[in-house]
């Protein structure tokens, strides 16, 4: 960033008092050597991957006792006299010294309240991890022991093992899914898969009848070896190999099913590329797990449809813990439906600024970093993501529709390296329901997803040009959002297929 950039930044958050967070710390004074050094080197390890951190010295911070917000800078601020600026300055440079390698930082002064401040702006570098020195654990004045520091939230602190690991897997530049299988060839690529990828995702047709090594080669799935032959790699093998568990361990679903009545499990292994398991998962939820009620209110001829867990939710948990996956673990994904709740788990956390805390309090996640880039934009180009970082808020959305319980994510600490989705499953399906209660309530043999998704191809096919909103306008129980999940849903099964462009095209029913 340019310095002016980085000032003006740095004085807008003074002015909107905005409170310390994984980018902003304040320090009264610069007597706090060991916290401004662990600090600084926090933000150049930038494991929150911020665009750069920023310590402010000169400003005290504090608690609003009427909104309850913690760590804001106090203002009319404490400042710093402007004979001791230079003085200051000369005692940062010194201790940011105590940080190998080297960090690239500036150090900047500026006025507010008519008292002056400076800030100390770490640029984030690929040349970490940066670490303190021993010589600022043995200096009496610093007394900071030596280590990676990170910064998460406010705190900035030592890592703990799996944080660690990542933080080295970060400065590595170490991409599981980017590097070459250790065993499979281009042999071991099924033609056939890629093909239909090429031809759900629309491209030309020159393409899809290139050879299966040009195709491959085209679409950056194989490198020469340098013992001769085409070795594929990692996504390769997870998106167009068979079984990909052949090659890469336990790349499979699960889903592990309560019994009804017995205290006993039951499991179902879904191991073919991880887009058509993504499909198949949502398929057998669909056949075998989704249930609805139609809810009619006494003295009223309007109905409510409730299910026990609302499709776009559970597509949209399974495919994210898919796509998000470390598949250089030993472990599977595994789906756990119980009769009041589905635990979706993954063996590995959310690569950072994503957190824990951070699914259970927001909706959208802008700046999402993806283990699996290359994943990440194929299953966007088959339509199994809509847009990038949407699809927690999605599934909350769903569930907040169905009038299900929140969505909640576990572990509570930062120690053990796992997440868990957990959707609960809709209250009116732990009720007892009998001819005495004020609501008539059946519970439906067919499926209603499917029913509406006829309907939806029935007026396709009488109108090709109708538009979702038309669509929800004729159908009434669903909103133009509804229509356009339903519409991605059939597009992805081959039912459906769209000509032309969004305003003047027109749908071609295929099945």
């Amino acid at each position: 960033m340019q310095l002016l950039d980085i000032k003006r930044m740095a004085h807008n958050i003074l002015e909107n008092q905005n409170i310390e967070s994984s980018f902003i710390e304040y320090k009264k004074s610069a007597n706090f050597k060991d916290k401004i050094l662990k600090t600084a080197c926090a933000f150049a390890n930038n494991y929150m991957n911020n665009e750069i951190g920023l310590l402010f010295v000169g400003i005290e911070e504090v608690d609003d006792k009427e909104t309850g917000e913690k760590a804001i800078p106090k203002r009319p601020i404490e400042g710093i006299k402007e004979a001791k600026l230079e003085g200051i300055e000369n005692e940062l440079k010194s201790l940011l010294a105590n940080i190998h390698p080297k960090i690239n930082y500036h150090i900047i002064m500026d006025q507010i309240d008519d008292e002056y401040y400076i800030v100390v702006a770490v640029e984030s570098g690929s040349n970490g991890p940066f670490q303190t020195s021993e010589r600022a654990e043995k200096d009496k004045d610093i007394r900071l022991k030596a280590g990676r520091y990170i910064r998460v939230g406010r705190d900035s602190r030592l890592p703990n093992p799996t944080e660690e690991f990542e933080l080295l897997k970060k400065f590595a530049n170490f991409s599981f899914s980017s590097n070459l299988n250790d065993t499979a060839t281009i042999d071991d690529l099924s033609y056939e898969y890629m093909k239909e990828y090429l031809l759900q995702t629309g491209a030309k047709k020159d393409i899809r009848e290139m050879s299966k090594l040009d195709m491959a080669k085209s679409m950056g799935l194989v490198s020469e070896s340098e013992y001769g032959g085409y070795r594929a790699k990692n996504f390769a093998v997870l998106m167009f190999a068979d079984t990909p568990n052949k090659f890469i361990p336990n790349a499979h679903v699960e889903i592990i099913r309560e019994i009804d009545g017995t205290d006993k499990m039951e499991s179902k292994k879904f191991d073919g590329p991880v887009w058509i398991q993504a499909k198949q998962v949502s398929k057998y939820f669909e056949d075998n797990i989704m249930a609805s009620y139609t809810i009619r209110e006494a003295d009223k001829i309007e109905h409510k449809i409730v299910y026990n867990y609302p499709l776009t939710a559970f597509e949209e948990l399974a495919t994210n813990a898919i796509l998000h996956k470390e598949y250089d673990t030993p472990e599977y994904v595994g789906i756990y439906i119980y009769k009041d709740r589905i635990s979706f788990v993954n063996h590995n956390r959310p690569l950072p600024p994503v957190t824990i805390e951070a699914l259970n309090r927001d909706r959208t996640f802008d700046r999402r970093q993806y283990l699996n880039k290359e994943l990440k934009d194929m299953f966007f180009s088959l339509n199994l993501i809509e847009s990038y970082g949407s699809g927690i808020r999605r599934a909350k959305d769903a569930l907040l529709e169905n009038g299900s319980p929140e969505l909640k994510f576990y572990p509570d600490n930062e120690e053990d390296n796992y997440t868990n989705a957990v959707m609960g499953v809709n209250k009116e399906f732990l009720k007892e329901f009998n001819g005495s209660t004020t609501k008539e309530t059946t519970k439906e043999t067919t499926k209603e997803k499917n029913s509406i998704q006829e309907q939806i191809v029935l007026l396709m096919k009488d109108n090709p040009s109708i538009t979702a909103e038309q669509i929800a306008n004729e159908i009434k129980e669903i909103t133009a959002d509804g229509v356009r999940y339903h519409i991605r849903n059939l597009k992805a099964h081959g039912v459906i297929k769209r000509e032309g462009s969004t305003k003047s095209g027109k749908w071609i029913v295929l099945k």
